[in-house]
Parts: C-alpha cells; structure tokens; sequence
C-alpha cells in the first residue's frame, strides 16, 4: 500500500479540518438557530403570562369596584391568551411542557366559563363567597401554570447556551489537536528532511559525495533526495572529467615543452642534410633524391612542431585577417596523425578567402571539431568534406562526416558543458563547449544536424570583413 506523499497528506490534513470545524459550525449555527427561536418563545410566554396577570388585576378591580366592564376585557384577554396558547402548543410540547399547557387551556376554558356565568348573574358577587372563591382558584392556576411554560422556556435556553459551551470546547480541543498534529507533521515530514537536505549539501560543499537512501519515489521530499542524487552522481562524473582536463592540460604543457625542445635538432638535421646535399650533388641520383626526401621532412617536421607550439600558446583574443584556408591546413596537418589511411579529409575552402578571426582560436575550434568527425567515423572508414560557401553578409564553413551520427537527445545537448558520450577517462565534454565559446567570442553561430547511422554536420556562419576592417 502506498503511503501519502506530502502534498495528499497536506490536502487530506486541510480536508479534515474543514471537515470538523464545518461540523462543529453547522452544529452552534443550529444552536445559535434554536436560541434565536426560545428568545421568540420566552418573548411569547412571557406576553402570555402577561395576559393573565392583565386577567387577575382586572378580576380584583372587580371585587373592590363591582365594575362590570372586567367581564368584556378579560373575555377579550382570554381569546388573546388562547390564540397565543395555540401558537406555543407544538415548542410546549417540545420542551416537555405539554401537561402544563392543557392543563392552561382547560383553565383558560375554565375561568371563560365562570366569567360567563357571573356576567349572567345580575347580583353582586360577594368577595368572600364560593363563586368568588372558584373564579379566584381559576386565576390562579392561570398563573401558575403561565409561569411553569416560562420556566419551561429558560431552562431550554438554558440548555441551548449548555450546548454552545460544549460545542466552544470540542472546538478549541479540536484546534488544539490539529495543531499539535500538524507541528508533528511538519516537523518530522518537512523540517527533519530538509535538515537532512541541508547537511546533505554542506557535505557536498566539503567534497563528500554520499547518495540518499531512497524509500518512497512517490513523496516530494524522496523526490528531493533523488534529485540530489542525481547532482551527486553528476558531479562525480564532471570531478573525474575535470581530473582528466587537468591531465591533458599537463599533456599539452609537456607537448609544447618537448615540440620546444626538438626545434634545435631539426634545425641540426635540415642544416645537416643541406651541407651534404651542396657537397654530393650531381655524384649519386639517388643519394640526391633521399637527401630531398630529408629535406622536405625535416620542413614538415618543422611544421608541426611550429603548429603545437602556436596552439599550445596562451595569448588574449587578438582578431586580425588570415586566409581560412591556411588555419584550416594547419588544424588538418596537426590531426594528421589521427585520420591514417582509413579516413580522408576533403579540403574544399579557397585560398583567397581572408576573414578577421583570431587564428590560434579558431584553429582550436577546427581541431576539436575534426577529431570528433575522425572519432565518429570509428575503424570502418570514412570521409570529412570541409567546404566553404557565402551567405549573404556571412561565411559559411561546413564539416561534414559520414560516421554513426547523432540520437536527437544527444543533439539537444552536444554544446552543455561536460556533456560526453564517452566512458569516462576517455573524454571531458568540454570540446564543443570550448567551440561554442570561440565561434560566439568570434560574433558567429554554430549549428549542427545529424541523423543516426548518415553523419553528422557542423556549420559554422562567421561574419565578412568589412571594408574599413579590410
């Protein structure tokens, strides 16, 4: 069973606790409700109880004055009390009062009865006589009664505002426990794992390169962990390829050094074979033609040696006009050594094409780019076209090859930095990244397509010489 990653625990969390407050809402809003209709209802006792006190002081007026008018106003605030009696009947009933409330209006019909009776009565009813007595013990079981549905009333809101309390407390304990849920959540499920995060990276800030266990890919914060270690794995890689930087760095220091070194031995060799060609010339044709032969090397040699030592120099970014065709011998003379027999390279660039470009740059952008065509072509064989083409306002210089080409992801990212589809030790992933840099620092593109299995081919679009540049 999958446990919840951390954005569903976080919305099922949200969803519990609106759905507990909501209830606890609902319930004190149907609380609140209730109240309002005992307020209602104490209002409407509290006019009924009025009503028959109305009835008793009219009914002692009557005893002191012998005024028959008591008879037509208590009639009218009995019609009154039973009218209001009527409405309160089913909340009476509700609240427990119902006995009270026949009770009331059996003495309601009661005492209407007794008035009804005097009023036909022409004498004077006599204060302290057994008519007088009944019609008093009426009244007042009236009253009593009125004043039990009251009691009824208050003690319901009573209850009600018992109820509200109670409900205020569950809410507050609710809330409390949700938020001690939630510090616990976040602190074991948020804030342990990015203290983890964060030790993880002051670690790989100190070169300590550990991966996270990894135990569920389905929450955010795992996901974390494998994201970094991804970047440790990455970093791994780029550390080994940046060792490898270095140690070619110092191969190329030790190449100038050694390419330094024979220039004197060659001048020795070239004078040498010079002297003895002045001196035996015309005695041996074929003594002449190997002293040639010696020569023609030793120039060649020369060369090369000319040709690393002007690569291997570090000077700042100094653009001035050159033939494109003599940087691109010399880039072709110096990976001489890399193509053999196998691969031939086609050079197809006229020679009075002149551009301002920095030549020892632009050579290194040239050499990188031929030896990946010569390592793409692999031990079959094959052929590198170089050729040159205007294009409006720019030159465009095109190295193609016919080796396995390129899968569409390597093509998105064959310029990023480090980026290699070699083994490891066998290449940096800095070579089109340095060619980039050079054609970008030069105000050229770069662009490349291939299609697995056909080749590949760069072409690189270099600005022309304006006329003042000229």
């Amino acid at each position: 069973m999958l446990r919840p990653n951390l954005r569903q625990s976080i919305v099922i969390g949200i969803a519990v606790f609106v759905f507990a407050f909501g209830c606890i809402a609902l319930l004190s809003l149907s609380n609140l409700d209730r109240l309002q209709q005992e307020v209602f209802l104490v209002e409407r006792t509290d006019d009924l109880r009025n009503l028959i006190l109305e009835i008793r002081r009219e009914e002692k007026n009557y005893f002191l004055y012998h005024d028959r008018v008591m008879f037509s106003l208590n009639r009218t605030n009995i019609e009154k009390a039973d009218a209001i009696l009527g409405d309160l009947a089913a909340e009476i009933d509700q609240a427990g009062g119902r006995e009270h409330g026949e009770t009331l209006k059996q003495g309601l019909a009661l005492y209407r009865a007794l008035l009804d009776r005097f009023e036909a009565d022409a004498e004077i009813i006599k204060e302290d006589g057994p008519r007088a007595k009944a019609i008093r013990e009426a009244g007042q079981g009236l009253l009593e009664h009125s004043r039990a549905i009251a009691e009824f009333e208050r003690e319901s809101i009573l209850g009600i505002n018992r109820r509200l309390r109670t409900t205020l407390l569950i809410a507050m304990g609710v809330g409390a426990m949700v938020v001690l849920v939630l510090v616990y959540f976040v602190s074991k499920s948020i804030l342990s794992p990015l203290r983890q995060v964060q030790e993880a990276t002051r670690r790989i800030a100190r070169g300590t390169f550990a991966p996270f266990p990894v135990s569920n890919a389905h929450d955010e914060i795992q996901q974390v962990y494998v994201a970094l270690n991804s970047m440790v794995e990455e970093l791994q890689k780029r550390q080994a390829q940046l060792v490898q930087a270095q140690k070619l760095s110092s191969i190329g220091t030790l190449a100038s050094g050694i390419a330094h070194q024979l220039n004197n031995p060659l001048n020795n060799i070239s004078t040498s074979a010079q002297i003895l060609a002045e001196e035996t010339v015309g005695q041996n044709e074929f003594a002449d033609k190997m002293m040639n032969n010696i020569a023609q090397e030793t120039l060649r040699a020369r060369d090369i040696v000319k040709g690393l030592l002007e690569f291997s120099r570090h000077k700042d970014f100094a653009p001035a006009p050159y033939p494109i065709a003599s940087v691109l011998e010399g880039a072709v003379r110096l990976v001489s050594s890399q193509t053999g027999p196998r691969i031939a390279i086609n050079l197809d660039v006229p020679d009075h094409l002149t551009m301002l470009v920095d030549r020892q740059r632009l050579q290194e952008a040239f050499i990188n780019l031929i030896l990946n065509a010569i390592q793409a072509i692999g031990p079959e064989g094959g052929v590198i076209d170089i050729k040159a083409a205007r294009d409006e306002e720019f030159e465009v210089i095109t190295i193609a090859d016919t080796g396995e080409g390129m899968s569409p992801e390597t093509l998105q990212r064959v310029f990023d930095p480090f980026f290699s589809t070699k083994e490891v030790g066998q290449g940096t992933g800095l070579g089109l990244y340095i060619v980039y840099g050079i054609i970008e620092k030069h105000q050229g593109a770069i662009h490349v397509e291939s299609t697995p299995g056909k080749g590949t081919t760069f072409s690189i679009r270099l600005p022309l010489m304006k006329e003042d540049q000229a």
